[in-house]
């Protein structure tokens, strides 16, 4: 008899929520109207709340006893769903996701992931405690958990999506954009999936376990073979992470001497593993500091480079030293808040880096390429207007060896996250139709005109067809 109580219970719950949901919505707009405030549109239909209230019980079970008890932010979406206050709910679902992608950081390794996310010596200083966390832009957090492996590629994509939406549809800004019950329902099963439920599995623990071990540890020529043996079977995102990681540590002049001995041991293999990318970031390091007379970091800079092999990736001219600086400042604006009206001074700055030739320091000409790429699509909600004005003059400067970046764009996932929405991706085949006509080199214009025959709705997906990959390999 007990059981078939509850189950009554639970299959009358939203028979009872209905009704009250229907009330509180009439007794508010009457309210409203008393005061001569607008009753219209302030809250949503009752049957897309319903629509919410009757899926949130099969999606909240995937959280543990324990997670459910510190949601409050969940509590609070609930709270503002039932009222019909989508755009608040979506800014409460954001909250409790950035708050827990915190707490994963601080309890996975927060060094590990300062030190791979945050590339300015100076400002990498001003992190000292779990607190400055929140100092973090939060589309550097999300990034900075895919990129140490802490959520997934496909994660970061979804989220990257619902940051988009919080910014430009919740009540983080004035805004008048509709949601619905079940985009609303997809998205809190999305976060609770992607990122509440879900722990750092995998290869990434045998990062956490090897950087533990760097600290702890003394480590010796013969307990090497495992290590690297584990270095090389994990994916180059995460040991690039590692490796940016291990240098930040390194080249910190306060590290014990055990500890950098053991970085010492392990910085070759990671060296071997990791991207050109990463190596080429490594050089421009040694030259920042080299720029800020930071004479103590310049100098272990130079001995891990020297240990490594890597002392040909140093930069030789200075403008590669600005140009990285300002191409970071560029995207972090880009990124933030106020984006279109932030732009364009950065924008305008890059300009001055770059002759008519188009030619720049080849260690800068990815970062470069993929600046310039994702500023021009725009990032779904469209372009800073006075700054697109610096980036087609840019873009018309374009070389084939820089064109050939940008078709590589597309296996990028930060590009590809921008991809999935129409006017980014109907702009990005815009620049396509004006290299066409400027490339020399028919191998190149053969993949230019696959990737502008490519439907939009597939351009993010387009580097698993053969055809793609057999066109870009020659290249």
């Amino acid at each position: 008899m007990e059981t078939k109580k509850n189950e009554i219970i639970n299959m009358n719950t939203s028979n009872e929520v209905g009704p009250s949901v229907d009330a509180f919505s009439a007794g508010l707009q009457q309210y409203l109207e008393q005061l001569n405030l607008p009753s219209q549109n302030v809250l949503v239909h009752p049957e897309e709340r319903m629509d919410v209230l009757e899926n949130l019980p099969r999606v909240v079970n995937r959280l543990t006893p324990e997670l459910k008890s510190n949601s409050l932010y969940i509590s609070k979406f609930i709270a503002a769903c039932g009222a019909g206050l989508f755009d608040a709910a979506l800014n409460f679902l954001w909250n409790e996701t950035v708050i827990n992608l915190r707490n994963k950081v601080t309890r996975f390794d927060m060094e590990y992931f300062l030190n791979s996310i945050i590339t300015d010596s100076k400002r990498r200083a001003t992190f000292r405690s779990e607190e400055d966390l929140k100092k973090l832009d939060e589309w550097e957090l999300i990034k900075g958990c895919k990129d140490t492996g802490i959520i997934t590629d496909i994660g970061y994509k979804h989220l990257d999506y619902i940051r988009d939406m919080r910014n430009h549809a919740s009540a983080a800004h004035p805004n008048h954009n509709d949601l619905d019950g079940l985009q609303l329902t997809s998205w809190l099963q999305t976060c609770i999936k992607e990122v509440l439920a879900k722990e750092p599995e995998g290869p990434v623990l045998e990062i956490k376990r090897l950087l533990n071990n760097l600290r702890t540890n003394i480590l010796s020529n013969a307990d090497l073979p495992p290590i690297i043996s584990n270095i090389e079977m994990l994916p180059v995102e995460l040991v690039d992470s590692t490796i940016r990681a291990v240098f930040g540590m390194y080249t910190d002049p306060q590290l014990d001497v055990q500890i950098r001995n053991n970085l010492k041991l392990v910085a070759p293999s990671l060296w071997k593993n990791c991207s050109v990318e990463s190596k080429k970031n490594l050089g421009l390091k040694y030259a920042v500091y080299s720029a800020n007379a930071d004479l103590s970091r310049k100098g272990f800079a130079h001995e891990f480079l020297q240990f490594v092999q890597g002392l040909s990736y140093l930069p030789e001219e200075q403008v590669a030293i600005d140009m990285d600086l300002a191409l970071d400042n560029l995207f972090m604006v880009h990124n933030g808040y106020n984006n279109f009206h932030n732009e364009p001074p950065h924008a305008k700055l890059i300009t001055a880096y770059v002759p008519q030739t188009g030619d720049i320091p080849e260690a800068v000409i990815e970062k470069y390429v993929k600046v310039l790429t994702m500023c021009s699509i725009g990032n779904g909600f469209g372009v800073s207007d006075v700054a697109l004005v610096y980036y087609e003059d840019l873009l018309n400067r374009f070389n084939e060896p820089q064109i050939i970046e940008f078709v590589k764009l597309v296996s990028d996932s930060d590009v590809k996250s921008r991809l999935q929405f129409s006017l980014c991706s109907n702009r990005f085949k815009k620049i396509i139709e004006k290299f066409i006509p400027r490339v020399a080199d028919v191998k190149l214009q053969q993949v230019l005109t696959y990737l502008l025959k490519t439907p939009n709705n597939n351009l993010q997906n387009v580097m698993n067809e053969t055809q793609y990959m057999r066109l870009i390999s020659v290249l």
